[in-house]
């Protein structure tokens, strides 16, 4: 009696042991597979930010048109930004995902510059000072 009952709780624990294997195992490659979603949402969203950067502070077309047209580019690239942050919340930190959704709420152009010079500063490492300067190469 008294071996079946050991080879009983032996043949549970060793149950026990195995589905906990499997629930880390399982976990486990959830987790390596959000970090490297999230490390590619982070690269692509500060390689379009650092893109963005350069173009906000490159000297102002002398042709409206050509102005006009670079400003609505911006505007549709601050947009892609604030999509990425978006569908990648847990990627990113409050102060992102606050100012991304300021960007997809209707802003005035005031309040539309700030957020995405903030947007792109934080992702480039630059000061938001900075957004506005103009290159003068």
């Amino acid at each position: 009696m008294k071996r079946s009952m050991i080879a009983l709780v032996s043949a549970g624990a060793v149950t026990l042991a195995i589905g906990g294997y499997a629930v880390g195992a399982a976990r486990h490659d959830g987790a390596s597979e959000r970090s490297a979603t999230c490390e590619q949402a982070n690269q692509e969203f500060t390689t379009r930010a650092g893109q963005l950067r350069k173009q906000q502070q490159r000297a102002p077309y002398d042709d409206d048109e050509l102005d006009s047209m670079q400003s609505d580019l911006d505007a549709t690239q601050v947009k892609i930004l604030s999509m990425m942050v978006a569908q990648n919340p847990t990627c990113f930190d409050a102060g992102t995902r606050a100012t991304a959704a300021i960007l997809r709420q209707h802003p005035t152009p005031e309040e539309a510059d700030t957020a995405a010079c903030d947007l792109t500063a934080t992702a480039t490492g630059t000061g938001s000072r900075d957004c506005f300067l103009v290159d003068s190469r």
